[in-house]
């Protein structure tokens, strides 16, 4: 179960949509960061000068490079511009796209003096707008969103701390002194011994990380738009941009005045689009909606066993249940069809497993659950254990799926074999109205198991329409209310 700010501060959800700031996890990364062109008329009291100033301090490099006699180390001009362009990681604000914990990369060493000598370059050429760093994605080697993103976010760490500490003191939170640069004190919450960062959803895009020229395009839409207008002005042949590396891209910006021109005033005139936290498309807020549904509907577990076997299979039927009522009378499946896109088995497997495992660590169950596990004969949708013996499969289709009477009566008693599994539940998600068509065929399967003295296996249906009225369920999601 992941830990958002509103499950680790146990506040709504909406109380931080209401504030406007990104409801970010605390124990993984996601794949939104920040773009510093929507910094650009921020209306936030805290960030109102701060698209000037993330790009003032890029004009403070060309003092350093008139003051510089050499672009190495030993030069101690030079060696100062290393230091500004050395960012450290900045800890919890959600942001990034490590996959094993929530640390920024931060840029130091080798890349630091990269950027530097770039700097220098640059500015040696009498290009002085700081708006050329603006285009780190397009002209330097190994700086793509998530890193420019971690740089903004050290470059105007003052202000996401004052707006940290203004949000916090708004919604009554926790917090403690956390001592910035030259002894400024802020009060802000903590999370594992480090100050958290609040960030406003309205700086933040979902476009993907690029690590190579070769993503570029797909990353970041203007950039593309750039290079196709610098292929004009100098005649290259569109089709043929892609032969052009970073290095190639910044020695055309650099060395050709019409090019650096068009490309200083392209940067200008730009206006980022922020993510859309209301339509939500890429579901960056999915998992929170339903683990606060799941916090207001609390798993009943049965407590009485004959045995093991007994008591994974009627906890197991308990969350197929619970899972029904979910669908059915809280609105769960608009987690899908809120996109205006039908569920495949795969979207329900996903939800069944999530609702399972949420309510199996809320309630300390001594259960394991395994999804898509093979034995040998194919792909097992679930199946939920306790100890070596005691097993449960369950087995997912859609009323439309051509196969639903052959997973009931060959698949599932194959999964069951293969993992000795005394027990199985078939799980039918309705997408037709033809309930009754469906019951008929699966009861004259059940008395042919009946008559060859096989195990029946239980069935659940579940309504897995669109459930389109709302006033009679006891919890809404917030977008939806």
């Amino acid at each position: 179960m992941s830990l958002t700010y509103s499950r680790f501060f146990k506040v709504k959800h909406k109380a931080f949509l209401q504030k406007g700031v990104y409801n970010a996890f605390l124990d993984q990364d996601s794949l939104l960061h920040i773009d510093p062109l929507l910094l650009k008329g921020s209306k936030i009291p805290e960030f109102t000068n701060a698209y000037t100033e993330f790009f003032h301090y890029f004009s403070l490099f060309i003092p350093l490079v008139k003051a510089s006699k050499t672009d190495n180390l030993q030069d101690p001009f030079f060696k100062r511009m290393v230091d500004r362009f050395t960012f450290k990681e900045i800890p919890n604000t959600g942001l990034g796209f490590s996959k094993d914990n929530t640390k920024g990369r931060g840029i130091s060493g080798a890349l630091s003096i990269q950027l530097a000598h770039s700097a220098y370059t640059i500015i040696k050429a009498g290009l002085e707008d700081p708006e050329i760093f603006g285009l780190m994605q397009l002209i330097e080697d190994n700086m793509a969103a998530d890193r420019i993103s971690d740089m903004t976010i050290a470059i105007l760490q003052k202000h996401f701390l004052e707006y940290t500490q203004r949000i916090a003191q708004e919604m009554g939170l926790t917090t403690n002194p956390y001592t910035f640069e030259y002894g400024l004190v802020f009060q802000v919450p903590y999370y594992n011994g480090k100050p958290i960062h609040f960030i406003p959803e309205s700086f933040l895009t979902d476009l993907p990380v690029a690590h190579d020229f070769e993503e570029i395009d797909s990353v970041c839409n203007y950039n593309n738009r750039l290079k196709r207008k610098i292929a004009e002005l100098i005649g290259i042949n569109w089709s043929d941009y892609k032969n052009y590396k970073k290095s190639d891209w910044k020695n055309l910006i650099v060395s050709n005045k019409d090019c650096y021109e068009a490309a200083i005033s392209f940067y200008k005139n730009l206006n980022a689009v922020p993510y859309n936290f209301a339509t939500d498309n890429k579901n960056k807020y999915r998992d929170i909606l339903l683990q606060e549904l799941l916090d207001e509907i609390p798993f009943q577990k049965p407590t009485e066993y004959a045995n093991e076997d007994e008591e994974v299979y009627k906890l197991t039927l308990a969350m197929c249940y619970q899972f029904k009522h979910l669908v059915e009378h809280n609105r769960l499946s608009e987690l899908f069809y809120r996109n205006n896109r039908t569920p495949d088995e795969i979207d329900w497997q996903l939800l069944l497993y999530t609702v399972a495992d949420t309510y199996k660590i809320a309630g300390n169950l001594d259960l394991a659950i395994t999804r898509e596990d093979n034995p040998g004969v194919g792909e097992i949708d679930f199946h939920i254990t306790k100890g070596s013996n005691a097993n449960t499969v369950i087995e997912i289709k859609r009323s439309t799926n051509e196969n639903l009477i052959h997973g009931y009566r060959t698949q599932l008693p194959a999964y069951m074999k293969a993992e000795r599994a005394k027990s199985g539940i078939f799980m039918i998600i309705m997408e037709e109205d033809n309930i009754e068509e469906v019951k008929q065929k699966i009861a004259k399967v059940q008395m042919d198991m009946g008559n060859n003295g096989e195990y029946i296996p239980e069935i659940i249906y579940i309504n897995g329409m669109r459930q389109h009225s709302a006033s009679n369920r006891s919890y809404k999601f917030p977008e939806f209310g």
